[in-house]
């Protein structure tokens, strides 16, 4: 029988980070799970674990920031991914540079495919995790830039078009 709990691997999707900020101090995680809901209005989810640093700070501050990650920002995912910003600043570096935000308090990421501001509408505990519903308040798009995709843990780049969805 197959193990259930890598269903979720799977699905192809964009690396996105999530970013908070309380007081001084910002944090950024890798989200696997950050996914469109609704376009009106604009509601995307991401999917955190409780015990994660970034978790509570959403809980307390009800913003978060999102970063659609580029094809070339294979190590700010892993970097962002790998660290608890509980221990490290992760911005002290080189390797995460935030940007400030149109909107909300919390900054987004440098040179992504796309950033959206969010409010959190919503948190729904759910399993071993729970579901940040935010409203898109705020967002940029490089079209330059094309996104960074996961599938089965493997990290690739966006290839050519096979046609239009409609």
């Amino acid at each position: 029988m197959e193990d259930m709990s890598k269903a979720t691997s799977e699905f192809a999707e964009s690396v996105a980070v999530v970013t908070v900020k309380k007081d001084d101090k910002i944090n950024a995680m890798t989200a696997a799970w950050a996914v469109p809901v609704s376009h009106r209005p604009a509601l995307v989810v991401v999917h955190i674990a409780p015990q994660r640093f970034t978790h509570d700070i959403i809980m307390e501050t009800k913003e978060f920031g999102l970063s659609i990650l580029a094809e070339d920002q294979m190590e700010v995912s892993q970097y962002a991914g790998t660290l608890s910003g509980r221990k490290v600043d992760k911005f002290e570096g080189d390797v995460l540079k935030a940007k400030p935000s149109r909107v909300i308090g919390t900054p987004v990421l440098e040179g992504c495919a796309a950033t959206m501001e969010c409010k959190l509408e919503k948190a729904i505990a759910m399993g071993d995790h729970t579901i940040f519903v935010g409203r898109v308040v705020s967002m940029e798009k490089d079209p330059e830039k094309k996104p960074l995709l996961l599938h089965r843990g493997v990290y690739y780049k966006l290839g050519d078009s096979v046609g239009k969805y409609y």
